[in-house]
């Protein structure tokens, strides 16, 4: 795997220290924002992977961390997944 400092997942910060994913997730209405939340509590639980999250009615701020030292396959999954969730909800919308 890569070091963490050459990960690069499309629309994703990576933080070096602490090693980090970011993204904020925007949505048009607290529905939408709602519908998401749920469907990535589904595939947190599916990953056995538990982001930090921080939300108001119509952003959501995802943080993906290490489990290990640095950033692996988990975590890109994970933050891939996270964006088609997203994309999904907005198309949706």
């Amino acid at each position: 795997m890569a070091e963490t400092t050459d990960i690069q997942v499309d629309g994703w910060q990576t933080q070096k220290r602490p090693p980090m994913l970011i993204r904020k997730f925007e949505f048009a209405d607290y529905s939408q924002t709602r519908d998401f939340l749920d469907r990535l509590a589904e595939v947190s639980e599916e990953m056995g992977y538990h982001p930090s999250l921080q939300f108001d009615r119509t952003q959501v701020s995802v943080n993906v961390s290490p489990l290990e030292e640095t950033l692996g396959d988990l975590e890109v999954r994970f933050a891939k997944q996270a964006t088609e969730l997203a994309e999904q909800t907005q198309q949706a919308g």
